[in-house]
């Protein structure tokens, strides 16, 4: 419970989930229309957590009637959707926020504050990816549509690890990008294993893997960056510098708190601070327009089977 706002309303097309998750955080209100509670003068802010299809359409309206917007990651489905969602955001003077929670992480904030103060030298290569096991479930039905998904893996678990790097690395521009995709299941709609590989206008490399598909034995995401006095690799963070000629281990003790529950509660926060308080969002349309015209990139090189130039 939160004294500085109150939800009000639980809105989903299916009435009898959305009165279950009401009755079970005591929300007195339920609605399966949307555009019903964007009308409402007791809304001033709305979460989209909705199939990434319903993303565009949704935060367009929820703007449009003056509501301030926190929408789910990804984006959109493609740079196209996104950039008449930061339009619409600019139009309305409301606040557009994409939850990118990682950014939110206590170890992800460290190394922010590394990155600022250019601790690393040069970044020259960074690497990251997620890659998980492949199991019989794979999440809701809509996640295999590519009409309601936009794609696979790339916009599940790619999206959060290429805004992380390249947020982290201070929002370069891309220069290039050359990708390969795989659907290892021919009944699949949509690829269930990306790699990647980013130049960016600095000279530096980025690659990106991403797989929901993997005989591995357990989930792993991470984020490497080099840099020409140092380096740091998350999951767990990492930090290490060339001091005199040495190698040494400089990682900044942590508190053990859960790093993912904590980042939702921290985005949320800050969320309302730039509602109430006029904050620049961490994660702005802008941001995500540039994000999903790298994410088209990387679709259109893996299809083309050849280097795609951003610019």
């Amino acid at each position: 419970k939160r004294r500085d706002t109150e939800v009000v309303a639980v809105c989903d097309d299916d009435g009898e989930k959305a009165r279950m998750v009401a009755r079970h955080f005591g929300i007195a209100r339920t609605l399966t229309d949307y555009e019903t509670l964007l009308r409402s003068d007791e809304v001033e802010a709305v979460i989209i957590a909705t199939p990434n299809h319903l993303h565009a359409p949704m935060t367009l309206a929820a703007l449009g009637y003056g509501k301030h917007v926190l929408c789910e990651k990804p984006p959109a489905r493609n740079a196209a959707e996104a950039e008449q969602m930061a339009e619409a955001a600019r139009r309305s003077g409301c606040t557009l926020m994409y939850a990118m929670n990682n950014r939110f992480r206590t170890d992800v904030q460290l190394l922010r504050g590394y990155m600022e103060r250019r601790e690393f030298g040069t970044i020259f290569y960074a690497k990251t990816g997620w890659l998980r096991r492949r199991t019989a479930q794979r999440g809701p039905a809509w996640y295999q549509n590519k009409r309601s998904s936009g794609g696979g893996v790339l916009m599940d678990l790619g999206v959060q690890m290429l805004d992380l790097s390249l947020w982290l690395l201070g929002n370069p521009k891309v220069a290039s990008v050359t990708a390969t995709k795989y659907v290892t299941d021919p009944r699949e709609d949509v690829e269930d294993t990306v790699a990647a590989f980013l130049v960016l206008d600095s000279g530096a490399a980025l690659t990106l893997e991403v797989s929901w598909a993997l005989l591995l034995e357990k989930n792993f995401p991470y984020l490497n960056l080099f840099g020409t006095h140092g380096a740091a690799l998350l999951n767990p963070l990492r930090v290490h510098k060339e001091l005199g000629g040495n190698l040494l281990d400089v990682t900044p003790p942590l508190e053990s708190k859960n790093v993912y529950k904590q980042s939702y509660e921290a985005e949320l926060d800050h969320f309302i601070r730039c509602v109430t308080a006029g904050e620049r969002p961490v994660g702005t349309p802008e941001e995500g327009l540039q994000l999903m015209r790298v994410i088209d990139a990387i679709y259109q090189s893996a299809e083309s089977r050849r280097e795609v130039r951003l610019h």
